[in-house]
């Protein structure tokens, strides 16, 4: 009887304290949660931007998420080319130079202009005339597939 009462009472006990019960969720299997997904959260141009040719610029621009890892992600850029004014708290003098957007939502467009090996975009921005000798300053900006504009600017000279 003794016996019995032990083995009754440890069964009771392991049922009243077993395991936490499962938290259902309506999220379908698969998918991920908001707060999940890697998104760009800064872009940043890189050493390697130059006015490479007479008529050209080549930007390399680096897309970090919110572990400040360098990623591959979809987006519109819009570059712009300013003159830059010296000495002054705004650098960025009146626009010269605006791009026609480009679209890197599709995975067509978005793989041709990234390189792998440096985990960055290239891109090439044809110019209608060539620069002076002057100081100039390109303005990328990004708009992310999640509604963000997220922008950096570097100084450019011959």
């Amino acid at each position: 009887m003794r016996h019995t009462m032990i083995i009754a009472v440890s069964i009771l006990m392991m049922l009243l304290s077993g395991c936490e019960s499962l938290n259902k969720t309506d999220v379908p299997a698969g998918t991920f949660q908001k707060g999940c997904i890697f998104t760009p959260q800064k872009i940043s141009f890189n050493q390697l931007t130059e006015i490479s040719q007479q008529w050209q610029i080549t930007a390399y621009i680096d897309v970090y998420d919110q572990y400040n890892s360098r990623i591959k992600a979809p987006g519109i850029w819009r570059f712009e080319l300013y003159s830059k004014v010296p000495r002054s708290a705004d650098p960025a003098g009146g626009r010269i130079h605006l791009w026609p957007d480009l679209d890197l939502t599709q995975a067509l467009a978005n793989n041709g202009l990234w390189q792998d090996y440096l985990r960055c975009y290239k891109f090439e921005l044809n110019l209608d005339a060539d620069l002076g000798n002057d100081g100039y300053i390109l303005e990328a900006i990004c708009y992310t597939a999640d509604g963000k504009s997220i922008s950096d600017t570097i100084e450019l000279k011959r």
